[in-house]
């Protein structure tokens, strides 16, 4: 698979991000140099994976919301560039092949694992859980786990703030090793332990003021709260169908 539509694809994303905010990056030198490996991400934007890539070391096939590449041109766009889908509504068996075959193949894969955009007390940094669902694949895959955290992208969803060109930050942790052993629960704890570990030294080292904190996008274009019918469907909650109850 040819990685040219990978980074034309990155550089088509970041074309209108690029004058209109500043980036910082570090620990990327914690990156496996070769070799299959998960990165576990946080997710506060649409706008994380063309920030994600722009200085990561290596390709990266992203994990995405199956509705994301249904979209004409753009959805056929992104799989050219290495992303795949998933299917939220269901258990997706072929999403998980589909990352056991790109791991299989040495590829890092990213995984934004709390299962779509999410922050303040929503968000695993903001105390929430995370849920089992991506430890439990990690634990199947068996492979290092590449622990990050990104702040700052979820401005751009206003466009008032472009002018003042946020900043967007992209912290790498320690890999952490695959653990065949360890129970998903116990995977799960490792990652978010990881997470606020990252994500208290950035507030540290970055002075993080307020505002640049995890916002939703109603809160950037500053609507507290929208009606059902007028909310973007790419903004809407995945919801699962309840199994029937057997009798």
């Amino acid at each position: 698979m040819s990685n040219f539509f990978y980074y034309f694809c990155r550089e088509l994303f970041l074309l209108p991000l690029r004058p209109f905010s500043r980036y910082y990056y570090s620990e990327l030198g914690e990156v496996p140099k070769e070799g299959p490996a998960l990165i576990l991400c946080n997710h506060i934007s649409h706008a994380d994976p063309p920030y994600i890539s722009r200085k990561f070391p290596r390709v990266v096939h992203y994990m995405a919301d199956k509705p994301l590449l249904d979209i004409p041109v753009f959805g056929k766009m992104m799989k050219w560039g290495h992303v795949f889908p998933i299917d939220r509504t269901k258990s997706d068996r072929a999403t998980v092949k589909t990352t056991m075959t790109r791991l299989a193949a040495g590829h890092v894969v990213c995984i934004f694992a709390e299962g779509g955009i999410r922050h303040g007390t929503t968000s695993v940094i903001g105390g929430a859980e995370l849920p089992v669902g991506t430890p439990a694949l990690w634990k199947m895959v068996n492979v290092p786990v590449i622990p990050m955290i990104i702040i700052g992208s979820d401005q751009m969803y206003s466009l008032k703030n472009w002018p003042r060109r946020p900043r967007v930050f992209v912290r790498v942790g320690k890999v952490i090793p695959a653990d065949k052993s360890a129970t998903k629960e116990e995977l799960r704890d490792r990652v978010a332990a990881a997470w606020r570990e990252i994500f208290e030294t950035m507030k540290k080292d970055y002075n993080l003021q307020p505002d640049e904190l995890p916002q939703s996008a109603q809160q950037r274009w500053g609507v507290s709260e929208l009606p059902p019918d007028k909310i973007p469907k790419y903004f809407q909650p995945v919801v699962k169908e309840a199994k029937p109850t057997e009798k």
